[in-house]
């Protein structure tokens, strides 16, 4: 077994517990769970790339942390805080992101396939802040800017699959589709129609982007490593 196997297993133990929890309706089981699920991930990481972190990752792993923080705290000013701290994330996969797609070289044939891909997120992300939302917790024009980052963020990450195929674009890639899932269903049920199934959706998905980004920040470090050694 590897060392780092150990934090992997209880990371999944630890996501299906709070789904199992949330069907249950045991909040306060729910978020001592949550408060797990980011720990478990950043030991695997840190045990999987030799205790090897850069601030830039390391950042990355601290606002999942606050994020869950101010979801728990459920004051005031946790909407903002939650908010902004996915944002920030998402700005700083796009950095990684946009770095990635200027070394790739396009043809006129992928004019389609990209103009077809802008046009289907767009699409997503127009139609649901198009819904009637009710009881928004934070200015409108703050989840019109979540959106398009996210849009952005997800166009270059499926670019950059289609184009050179590498594993860590392939994690990338689920990685922003289970990111577009998970904030889907969470305006929808949160302030749309409230449904349980939504819920649960949002939930599991979230858990996997989580690990589709760990092993994607992963596979970049040993590309660099690789790299470095050459």
């Amino acid at each position: 077994m590897k060392a780092s196997t150990p934090s992997l297993i209880l990371f999944f133990v630890t996501s299906a517990l709070v789904v199992l929890f949330k069907l249950l309706d045991c909040e306060s089981l729910v978020l001592c769970g949550k408060s797990i699920i980011v720990p478990s991930l950043f030991i695997y990481y840190l045990v999987s790339n030799n205790y090897k972190i850069t601030f830039f990752k390391g950042l990355i792993f601290i606002l999942l942390f606050l994020r869950d923080v101010f979801t728990a705290l459920n004051i005031r000013e946790s909407p903002m805080g939650a908010l902004l701290s996915v944002l920030l994330i998402y700005v700083l996969l796009l950095y990684l992101a946009q770095k990635e797609i200027k070394h790739l070289k396009f043809s006129y044939k992928d004019s389609f396939s990209v103009l077809i891909l802008i046009l289907g997120i767009s699409a997503i992300c127009y139609s649901v802040l198009n819904l009637e939302l009710e009881n928004l917790e934070l200015d409108f024009s703050l989840y019109v800017v979540f959106g398009i980052v996210l849009s952005i963020l997800s166009i270059i990450s499926i670019i950059n699959y289609i184009k050179k195929g590498s594993y860590a674009f392939f994690n990338s890639m689920l990685m922003c589709i289970c990111f577009i899932i998970t904030d889907v269903f969470f305006v929808v049920y949160k302030f749309y129609f409230y449904n349980y199934v939504f819920i649960l959706i949002s939930i599991i998905t979230q858990f996997l982007s989580y690990f589709f980004m760990v092993n994607y920040l992963l596979e970049k470090d040993k590309v660099s490593d690789d790299l470095n050694e050459d």
